[in-house]
């Protein structure tokens, strides 16, 4: 049993195949998801839903899934950041938040998840805390996957 079985976990993705591909890899770590694939759907689900953790891909298409960050942001709802652009890829605002590289792959969606259940939420650059510490003492060499947010 890992820390994320029973977690319940929002997916934003927009992309139909990657998001089967997302939460084939979510369910498999044990997590129940909730899939949003427009911003209007993911701005209810955080509204109304109680979440664990949560996954927001940037690009939703013609429009970014800030708004649902904001509402998670208030709830104090950890989430994280899945962008095939890096950090370079967000708006200033947003840049603490840990960031997933896509395309997913199923052991620093893991590691990224774990660290944000046992780690404070992300907070907004300006309003204090910054970029999460990473507990796992992973070194860099060891890490067969690019994760943004480790130390």
């Amino acid at each position: 049993m890992t820390l994320l079985a029973g977690r319940r976990v929002l997916l934003v993705e927009d992309e139909s195949l990657v998001a089967m591909l997302a939460e084939d890899m979510l369910l498999d770590l044990g997590c129940e998801v909730v899939v949003a694939m427009r911003l209007d759907k993911a701005l209810a689900q955080a509204r109304t839903g109680s979440f664990d953790l949560a996954v927001l891909d940037v690009n939703l298409g013609d429009t970014r899934s800030y708004p649902v960050a904001d509402l998670l942001f208030e709830r104090g709802t950890p989430f994280l950041f899945a962008t095939g652009y890096g950090r370079q890829g967000l708006e200033e605002a947003y840049k603490a938040v840990p960031v997933l590289q896509k395309p997913y792959q199923a052991a620093p969606l893991k590691h990224l998840l774990t660290r944000l259940l046992m780690g404070e939420p992300p907070t907004r650059e300006g309003t204090g805390g910054g970029p999460m510490p990473c507990g796992c003492h992973i070194s860099r060499e060891q890490q067969p996957f690019q994760v943004d947010h480790c130390s």
